[in-house]
């Protein structure tokens, strides 16, 4: 079913992920956050492999 899926809708969402990491640099670069409590190292690699974790599954569904 894959075979026949549009080739344009795979370049799109090739565009659009460039154009969020674009997005996110340019916040990371530009805006400023005061953390005031801080964290430890567990919970920023459970976010990173939740977030992981929903992207392998979108791309392989």
């Amino acid at each position: 079913m894959n075979r026949y899926r549009n080739r344009n809708v795979q370049i799109a969402i090739l565009v659009l992920i460039c154009i969020l990491v674009i997005l996110i640099v340019h916040a990371i670069l530009h805006i400023k956050i005061y953390i005031v409590y801080s964290t430890g190292v567990g919970p920023i690699l459970l976010i990173g492999l939740i977030i992981f974790l929903i992207a392998l599954l979108y791309f392989q569904g």
